[in-house]
């Protein structure tokens, strides 16, 4: 999986290692957030921007974080592609 968030390319094999290298990168929060600290706050920011939503499924972390990366993605703020 890959993502790019402003110009810099992120790359692994799961959506939350994506999370974790973003986190490690770019993000300033407390060393026990874990992944689905980072999908609220991205939920939060995307209904400010947006005005509804992100739709989450039902499940596993990794699959709401697949889930975040392609609704950011659907609205042009970041590019998301599964393969790698």
């Amino acid at each position: 999986m890959k993502i790019t968030i402003d110009g810099r390319a992120y790359q692994a094999t799961t959506a939350v290692a994506l999370i974790d290298q973003i986190k490690e990168m770019n993000w300033a929060m407390n060393e026990k957030s874990g992944p689905e600290d980072y999908i609220a706050i991205q939920r939060a920011t995307y209904r400010t921007m947006i005005g509804e939503d992100m739709k989450m499924p039902p499940g596993d972390t990794e699959a709401r974080a697949i889930a975040m990366f392609q609704a950011i993605s659907e609205v042009g703020a970041w590019k998301f592609t599964k393969e790698d």
